[in-house]
This record gives structure tokens, sequence and C-alpha cells, in this order.
């Protein structure tokens, strides 16, 4: 029975032992469980812990927590830390934005070192904005100025364009008029020309016809000589008529005195004498008719003596006549060759003349098309010009701008 009771306390021991090992585990796992879900504050009372192994698992659990609560405490103040130095980054960077403070420094001393390169980049953020600040300004200042000698110089490229392009409109407009005036000179030429071929073939004809006349002055001339040696002759043989009837007429006062001597023999012969008084009666009339013959013929001779001299003289005068007209005539061939030769050359001339100026107009055409191009290729560039001076004068507004930009950031 004793051994029974002995067995009977040993067994509600066992099971007390049991049940309270359970608790201290359920205790244990309830912290664990509060660790778990951040709840750090929470730990386990050693005290109502008596398995030893349980309590250094509790000893344990509580040292986690405790560990766990000091880094977290830790972690809490180096992310205040680090709030604090990002607050004083996003300060200075605020500066920056809204100020356009860059002189100095963040001001941010004795950094967490977690946000050292943080600060360090800011630093070398804000040295770096310093720095192209001041080139963003000099860059500013030297593109105004840039932009302002640009406005400037296109401007006046603008303006002397236009200039140009005026004075190469007129131009070309003068050339249309000189093209004009070639064109009518060319025409004129040509007409002159034609003119000038027919005037040379008018000549040419003209001479033709003057040696022509001359020709005939001096067949003229020579019918002149021969009719002058023919009447000269003529007149030759008339004075040797008029010899002759001297001579006959000389014959007959000598017969007509025989016949009267004889008359007068035969009146004193009487009977005897009567025929020869019939024959010298006979004679004697004969004798008279020849007298009255010799003096008609002498009357003719006369007549033809004056007749002759007249026609001498007149052919003489003819012959001098054709003599001043051949003289006339070479001298108006000399002068129609001249003429010729004058007109050969002005024919000559006028073809020069027509060729050049053909030459002339196309060269004026050529010039007025190139004229026509180049005030093209001006107005381009005019055009040209006006978009520079647009561009310049958009790139000064930019440049002030940038300066404006540059402007509000301050750099010492």
């Amino acid at each position: 029975m004793a051994r029974n009771e002995v067995r009977g306390t040993g067994t509600t021991r066992k099971r007390a032992v049991r049940k309270a090992a359970v608790d201290d585990t359920g205790r244990i796992e309830a912290v664990l469980e509060a660790l778990a879900t951040g709840r750090y504050e929470a730990r386990v009372d050693l005290a109502s812990i008596e398995d030893p192994k349980l309590r250094r698992l509790a000893e344990m659990t509580n040292a986690v927590a405790d560990h766990a609560t000091q880094e977290l405490q830790t972690a809490r103040e180096r992310n205040r830390s680090l709030r604090h130095g990002v607050g004083d980054a996003l300060e200075a960077v605020e500066r920056v934005v809204a100020q356009g403070q860059l002189s100095g420094t963040t001001g941010i001393q004795d950094p967490d070192p977690a946000l050292a390169p943080l600060v360090n980049g800011l630093e070398q953020l804000l040295s770096t904005l310093r720095a192209f600040t001041l080139e963003m300004r000099e860059a500013s200042l030297q593109i105004s100025a840039s932009s302002s000698e640009v406005l400037a110089a296109a401007t006046q490229q603008e303006s002397s364009m236009a200039e140009h392009a005026s004075a190469i409109h007129e131009t070309t407009a003068t050339m249309e008029e000189l093209k004009g005036a070639s064109h009518q000179i060319a025409e004129n030429a040509r007409t002159v020309a034609s003119v000038a071929e027919q005037t040379l073939g008018s000549a040419q004809s003209g001479e033709g016809s003057i040696r022509g006349l001359l020709e005939s002055v001096q067949r003229i001339t020579d019918n002149a000589v021969v009719v002058h040696d023919a009447m000269s002759r003529l007149a030759r043989r008339v004075e040797r008529i008029g010899s002759v009837v001297e001579v006959i007429d000389d014959i007959a006062d000598r017969s007509d005195l025989l016949a009267l001597n004889a008359a007068l023999e035969g009146a004193k012969a009487g009977e005897a004498g009567r025929g020869f008084s019939i024959v010298a009666a006979e004679m004697r009339r004969l004798a008279e008719n020849v007298l009255v013959s010799t003096k008609e013929i002498k009357g003719l001779i006369g007549e033809i003596r004056e007749a002759t001299e007249s026609a001498i003289e007149a052919s003489h005068k003819n012959r001098s006549a054709a003599d001043d007209g051949n003289r006339q005539g070479q001298a108006a061939m000399t002068s129609v060759q001249e003429i010729v030769a004058g007109v050969q050359e002005t024919n000559d001339a006028a073809r020069v003349i027509h060729l050049a100026t053909q030459q002339q107009r196309t060269a004026t055409e050529q010039v007025v098309q190139s004229m026509a191009e180049v005030e093209i290729a001006t107005r381009q560039a005019q055009e040209g010009a006006r978009q520079s001076s647009h561009a310049a004068a958009g790139l000064a507004r930019l440049a002030e701008r940038l300066s404006a930009l540059v402007k509000r950031f301050h750099v010492q």
C-alpha cells in the first residue's frame, strides 16, 4: 500500500511537471509570437519557469528580444539621423531650386556616414552647378554678344541684299531695254546691210553703164575724128575743085576773048568769014555758058566750103565735146569706182555691224538671263538673310532668357 501511495505521488508530480513545462513553453511561444509581430517589449518571466532547459530558452528569448529592441532603437536613432541628414540635403536642394543659391556649401556638418556619399555628391553637384552656372553665364553673355553681332550683320546683309536686289532689278530692266534696243539695232543693221547690198548692186550697175557710156563716147570720138578727117579731105577736094574751076573760068574768059576776036575777024572777012563768025559766036556763047556755070560752081564751092568748114568746126566741137564727155565720163567712172569702193566698205561694215549687233543681242540676252538668275539668287540670299535675322533675333531672345535664368542662381 505504501508502495502504491508512493507510486501515486510520483505520478501526480510527473503530471504537474509536464503541465508546468507545457505552460512555460506556451509563455515562451507567446513571447516569440509577440517578437515575430514586432512587439519587442514582450519578455518571458524567468521566475515562473522552473525547467532549466526552458529557463535557458526563455533567457535566450529575452536576450533576443533585448537585442532586437536595442537594434531597433539603434535603427530608429540612425533613421532619425538619416532623416535629419536627408532633410538638410533636401533643404540645400530646395535653396538651390527655390532661391538659386549656389554660393557656399550645403551647410551639413558631420553627416551620418551613410549620408556622406549623398552630402559629398550634393557638394560636388553644387560645385558643378556653380561652375556650370558660371560657364552658362559666360556663355549666355557670349551668345548674347554674338547674337547681337549676328543680328546686326544679318540686318546689314539683308539691307545690302535688298539694295543689291533692287540694283540688279534695275540693271535687269535696263538690260531688257538694251536687249530691245539691240534687237532694233540688229534689225536696222540688217536693213542697212540690205540697203548697202542693193546700193552696191546699183553702183556696180551704174559703173557698168558708165563704162558703156565711155565706150560709146570713145566710139563717138573715133567717129568724130573720122568725120573730121573726111571733112578735111573734102575741104581739100573742094579747094582743088575751086582751082580747077578757076582754070576753067580762065579758059572760058580766053575762049570768050578768042571767040570775040574770031567774030571780029569773021566780020572783017565778009561772006567768007561768015561761017567762022557763026562758030566764033557759038564758042563765045559756050564760053559765056561756061562762065555762068563756073560762076554757079564757084557759088556752090563757096557754099560747100562754108558747109565743110562748118562741118569741120562742128566735128571739131563734137570731138572736143566727146573728149570732154570722155574726161567727164572718166571722172564719173573714177567717182563711181570710189563710190563702189565706199559702198563695198559700207556693205562690209554693215555686215560686220549686223554680225556684231546680232552677237551683241545674243550676249545681251545671255546677260539678261544671267541677271535674272542672279536676281533670283539675290532674292534667295535676301530671304536667307531675313531668316538669319529672325534666327539671330530668336537667338538673342533665347540668350536673354538664358541670362535671366542664370541670374536666378546666386554665385559668388
